[in-house]
């Protein structure tokens, strides 16, 4: 299955351009297993290629993920988690370690069933689970549809 393509890049590798499903699984997995990455989480990045849509993933825990997208960057949502999250749950992004948000972990088939939407359906916020406003805070919004 093709689609329009998307960016991948994660902790300062050169990005790659992927146009096929089985490619974007293939390179996910990859990244996932890498045995760094299962130590420290990595953050990573889908574009399209248009630029208006990102969704990042956390890949290389086996237990949880956590998601992020964002439209043109007016628009932004996080996972709303449905697993508890350990309160120092934090991943490499870009190089910097960065915390989760809050009430954000969410199964790992969870999330990549959201990549395969996003991929899908060219940028559109995965409807596979549920979106909050990102916050560090105890107080936690909906997102806005």
């Amino acid at each position: 299955m093709s689609s329009e393509p998307v960016t991948v890049s994660y902790d300062r590798t050169e990005p790659v351009t992927i146009d096929r499903l089985d490619d974007l699984d293939a390179l996910l997995d990859r990244i996932a297993a890498t045995p760094e990455y299962q130590r420290f989480p990595v953050m990573v990045s889908l574009e399209t290629s248009d630029k208006e849509h990102v969704l990042e993933v956390c890949l290389g825990r086996h237990d949880l993920s956590v998601l992020v997208w964002h439209h043109t960057f007016v628009e932004i949502a996080a996972s709303k988690g449905t697993l508890d999250q350990p309160a120092d749950l934090a991943y490499n992004f870009g190089g910097s370690r960065t915390d989760a948000y809050n009430n954000s972990a969410i199964p790992v088939t969870t999330a990549r069933q959201a990549v395969r939407e996003f991929f899908t359906t060219n940028g559109q916020r995965p409807t596979c689970l549920d979106w909050q406003t990102p916050s560090y805070d105890e107080q936690d919004e909906p997102a806005k549809d």
